[in-house]
């Protein structure tokens, strides 16, 4: 039977191989391309990463899976590559107008299942044939670890090149007709892409199509709605879109605020400053270009520092403000902060009469850390005494079903966490307030505030106040959420999170929100112990009584599970404590695939191999799994989640890269091992992202797989005497 080869690992010569440098290349930087153009088309939901990479990884797995009974040679290699190269500007295009096949109006909430769908239909084109040409490269080029070292390098390398020049420079789509333009040529003219001239000449024309469309294909999606402004910021997609006389700005598909919204900016300052109307310092957290600076401006004693994260915000909002709004980012009452509020609020030592946010709901993780206990209590520690705290989220006029009802329950008892005395305002958005002191939603203490101050308003006015504050409904609206679960929205377990994602699913009525309440109901040890059981039920069938061949895919399939839940876990985490992941996902990604290079190197310069190798690698995984669970109590420097994704890396390119020099010797069994790796690697992808994260919470996960690794460990010293 042929072998790769016969030589040992540290008799390897790592000589350049341009197809797994490409290949390494394109896989990264499609990789990130998708990620932020699902991302940009999906409001930034990160469950969405999740459901990507799940795909992604999926179909690589097969495409590799099936490329082992097969042959192809450097022509067909070239192909491939411009096969690959030829769909993708289609794949992105197909997901820039899906508004179109989904039925759907822009900026309309959709559930996960057609995300889902999505991501799995052009994940299959894009990813597929890329793990087929892994496979094939290792047989051309006779050296799996050569293989992955450089496919690593190239994708190191590729995801470097993303983040320092492609994302500052140009939009998501010319970063990508960028790389695929290239990509062809260097096919063309080192793969033998000659033979393949045509195909050459159709993938090129696509790329460059896509470079000269990014504008024009944002318009055609937007309508029957005028885009007018558009601007790919460091933290996302940013498009201003017109409406009659209203101008809105959108965030990765996400309205931020319209111009002009009185009502919205009235109600987002006036509940709060009323309780305390002559507040001397208040933070405003997001939405002050929207008008709600203004509207705190009209309290004459007032100081405000608003602070924004993206400073393309506010130029693009400045651009179609009323003066009155200009005058107010200029008046000198006003301290203009580009930071993150959370982290501005960490770093301060400023004390204040009141905050405001002024954020969207938490629809994302990063928008969640807004609304969890600890934000909650770090807004205590900063309010003076006696002060306020605000913020609001939608809701229903006149009937709140109880998913709404759970969410809305889950916000207010995380609240309580921090504040003793909590009042909730009803409407089609509630306003939520928090105090040490006496608080009121009594309709005439606030008129009289108002006439007391001469506040001139159109919504939050006298003739108003009574019927939104009528007793009843404030009484109604009390006893519905204090009737609902008693959940806590944390950093670690961003329960909210989930249930915003219940009711967009809920919007549909589809079998989609029917599983995502199932699973709710749930309890964690149920949701998390009965896959355990038949995890370790399967490690203990396989070692008594499975093929040598199965037995050699439980290490590498345990392997892929703990690097992508690791490192999805360590995304969310980054997100909790930073909140600007899309600003760094592919600085993150590439330091993955750098510490899977440099694993890999080492793996291929072992002198001997030795099946305690393995075990020694699957005994490093178990204490990185257990230091990661460890550092989720503190909030340590911005390196250390990095330093963590690199051993990730760095373990999971050496396990790789034994395991298959031991296991998987023969040619025709080339891509069993990727594939192993890929397949393990999507099922964490797909159960952590979408259900388990929020449900059961970043240390609860951690747990489990410290266990699962323990029992992994336990799976290959128990098997040690079957190999020497």
């Amino acid at each position: 039977m042929s072998k790769l080869s016969e030589s040992g690992p540290g008799d390897l010569d790592l000589k350049f191989s341009p197809p797994a440098v490409l290949l390494g290349l394109l896989a990264a930087s499609f990789q990130i391309f998708l990620l932020r153009e699902f991302a940009a088309q999906f409001y930034g939901n990160e469950l969405v990463f999740g459901l990507v990479l799940a795909s992604w990884l999926l179909w690589g797995g097969c495409g590799s899976l099936w490329a082992s009974g097969r042959e192809a040679g450097r022509k067909g290699l070239a192909v491939l590559f411009l096969g690959v190269l030829l769909v993708a500007p289609g794949c992105f295009a197909g997901l820039r107008f899906s508004r179109f096949i989904l039925g759907i109006l822009p900026g309309e909430l959709i559930g996960l299942g057609p995300i889902l769908l999505f991501a799995f239909v052009l994940s299959f084109f894009l990813n597929f044939p890329l793990g087929a040409i892994f496979v094939f490269t290792v047989k051309s080029d006779g050296h799996l670890p050569r293989v992955y070292f450089w496919e690593s390098i190239g994708a190191a390398a590729g995801g470097l090149l993303t983040y320092l020049a492609l994302i500052p420079l140009l939009s998501n789509w010319q970063a990508l007709a960028v790389v695929g333009a290239v990509s062809a040529t260097a096919v063309f003219f080192f793969l033998d892409g000659r033979k393949a001239a045509l195909v050459f000449s159709l993938a090129l024309a696509a790329h460059a199509a896509l470079f000269f469309s990014d504008i024009a294909s944002q318009k055609l999606a937007w309508r029957p709605f005028a885009l007018i402004q558009t601007k790919d910021s460091l933290y996302g997609k940013l498009q201003v879109i017109r409406t009659s006389e209203q101008v809105t700005l959108y965030n990765n598909s996400l309205r931020v605020h319209s111009i002009p919204d009185l009502a919205s900016a009235e109600e987002s300052v006036h509940f709060a400053l009323l309780q305390r109307p002559e507040a001397g310092r208040v933070l405003l957290i997001g939405g002050g270009a929207g008008g709600s600076l203004a509207e705190i401006l009209k309290y004459p004693r007032t100081d405000v520092d608003y602070v924004e994260l993206d400073p393309e915000i506010i130029r693009l909002s400045e651009r179609f403000q009323p003066d009155a709004a200009k005058g107010s980012l200029r008046n000198p009452r006003v301290h203009l902060v580009y930071d993150d509020g959370r982290a501005f609020l960490e770093e301060t030592a400023a004390v204040y009469d009141a905050v405001i946010l002024n954020l969207p709901e938490p629809a994302t993780a990063q928008i969640n850390r807004f609304y969890t206990q600890e934000f909650f209590a770090r807004v205590r520690d900063k309010l003076a005494e006696g002060g306020v705290f605000s913020f609001r989220v939608p809701s229903a006029e006149n009937y709140i079903g109880p998913e709404l009802q759970k969410f809305l329950s889950i916000m207010a008892n995380t609240l309580r966490q921090a504040f003793p005395m909590v009042k909730v305002v009803p409407g089609d958005s509630n306003v939520f307030l928090a105090s040490a002191g006496p608080l009121t939603v009594e309709a005439e203490d606030l008129i009289g505030t108002m006439r007391r101050f001469g506040l001139k308003n159109r919504y939050v006015t006298p003739e108003r106040l009574p019927a939104r504050l009528h007793p009843l409904r404030v009484e109604a609206l009390r006893t519905k959420i204090e009737a609902g679960p008693a959940g806590l929205n944390s950093d670690l377990r961003p329960v909210s999170y989930f249930f915003n994602s219940v009711l967009w699913s809920t919007q549909f009525k589809s079998l989609e929100s029917k599983v995502l309440l199932g699973l709710a109901r749930i309890p964690v040890p149920w949701l998390l112990g009965v896959p355990f059981l038949v995890f370790v039920g399967l490690l203990a069938f396989i070692g008594g009584r499975g093929r040598r061949s199965a037995i050699s895919a439980v290490p590498l399939a345990l392997m892929g599970l703990t690097t992508m839940a690791g490192e999805i876990m360590i995304l969310i985490w980054f997100q909790a404590l930073y909140g600007f992941l899309y600003r760094q996902v592919a600085l993150i990604l590439t330091t993955f695939m750098a510490g899977l290079a440099l694993g890999a190197l080492a793996g291929t310069k072992r002198k001997r191999l030795r099946y305690k190798q393995i075990v020694l690698l699957q005994f490093g995984l178990l204490l990185l799994v257990l230091a990661m669970r460890l550092a989720l109590g503190f909030r340590p420097p911005q390196i250390v989640p990095f330093a963590f994704l690199f051993l990730l890396g760095y373990l999971g390119g050496d396990f790789f890269i034994v395991s298959n020099l031991l296991f998987f010797k023969d040619k025709g069994q080339a891509g069993l091992g990727y594939g192993w790796d890929l397949l393990g690697s999507c099922a964490a992808a797909v159960g952590l992202s979408a259900i388990l994260v929020p449900l059961a919470g970043l240390p609860v996960l951690f747990q489990y797989l410290f266990l699962a690794n323990a029992f992994g460990l336990l799976f290959l010293v128990l098997r040690r005497k079957d190999h020497p």
